[in-house]
């Protein structure tokens, strides 16, 4: 594997900067971002999803109407797939032959290469309004969710849903109460995690017979919009990033619904969190709408480093581990 950046990140305008973690000096400990430039802002339209390919040498980025796969070693785009369905592509992951791409309108596009280059093309209904798209960790499921549209867990080779969570309760006076997926994420004992934009993140279990969540943390006053697990640290622990700036850690098996601990600093909503591991330290990537890239250190809460990056940041990738 090729990877000469820490973090990558993708701009509503179009560009992809490479990030490398440094030292500002060899005598310290203090840290900074080293930024390459990878793709220019007249290349591609807005950059809406990024993941890694089944080779780690490459990456998938999603933009209007296409997908491309791109080679950091080398630098360069090496193949465009078009997307025929009309709206923004909110996640794509490959799985051997086949490019999985959803589709803010509802649809799933599968489309299959076998031996001899030819495109077979599929579309599944995953109903109206989803906001996420996110491949398990077993390599032939995906979820999807969103606006009134809740968890789904699907069988790729199928097309067929596995498991629908049910909607929240109605409340005292009996009213509905809200279903708005913003995003999911995946434990190592295949319990799902999921955040909701009305400051609801839940834990399901599809292995179980239990449809609703088998635990629930909330905040007051905020919307979640990233999420992401930390599969190798824990798998019931979750980083939730919000539409007010704020960043909380969340354990699913504390009494309290409410947050282990925040993580401050941001001054827009957060689009995209992640965890990265440097020099044996666990650190928390973000990326907010107050055009800045923030890392935290992870145990203590403390904001490490962020700069400005000038272009408004839609998503972030982080190296992948190879040793997971």
């Amino acid at each position: 594997m090729s990877w000469n950046f820490d973090v990558i990140v993708g701009h509503s305008n179009g560009t992809l900067k490479g990030v490398e973690l440094t030292k500002k000096r060899k005598q310290d400990s203090l840290l900074c971002f080293k930024y390459t430039k990878l793709i220019d802002a007249t290349q591609i339209n807005s950059i809406t999803s990024l993941n890694y390919s089944v080779d780690l040498n490459e990456i998938l980025i999603g933009s209007k109407g296409t997908i491309q796969t791109f080679d950091i070693e080398n630098k360069v785009v090496n193949k465009e797939y078009t997307i025929e369905e009309p709206g923004t592509i909110v996640g794509v992951f490959k799985e051997q032959n086949a490019l999985v791409t959803g589709i803010d309108n509802g649809k799933v596009v599968v489309q299959c290469f076998d031996n001899a280059k030819k495109n077979i093309s599929k579309s599944i209904n995953t109903g109206s309004n989803i906001s996420c798209l996110k491949q398990a960790h077993t390599s032939n499921k995906f979820a999807t969710g969103g606006n009134e549209n809740p968890l789904k867990l699907w069988d790729l080779e199928t097309g067929k849903v596995d498991f629908i969570a049910k909607s929240p309760k109605p409340d005292m006076l009996q009213l509905k109460q809200p279903c708005y997926v913003s995003d999911v994420g995946f434990f190592n004992n295949n319990k799902i995690a999921v955040s909701h934009r009305h400051g609801v993140v839940d834990l399901h279990d599809p292995l179980s017979s239990q449809r609703r969540p088998v635990a629930t943390c909330k905040a007051e006053k905020n919307g979640f919009v990233s999420l992401t697990t930390i599969p190798d640290y824990s798998d019931y622990e979750v980083i939730v990033g919000s539409s007010k700036g704020s960043i909380f850690h969340y354990d699913f098996r504390g009494k309290s619904a409410l947050p282990v601990k925040t993580f401050r600093g941001c001054t827009g909503s957060v689009r995209s969190v992640s965890c990265i591991t440097s020099s044996d330290k666990l650190y928390v990537m973000s990326i907010s709408l107050d055009c800045h890239l923030r890392m935290h250190n992870f145990s203590t809460g403390d904001l490490t480093v962020q700069d400005y990056i000038v272009a408004k940041p839609s998503t972030l990738l982080v190296k992948p581990d190879v040793n997971a």
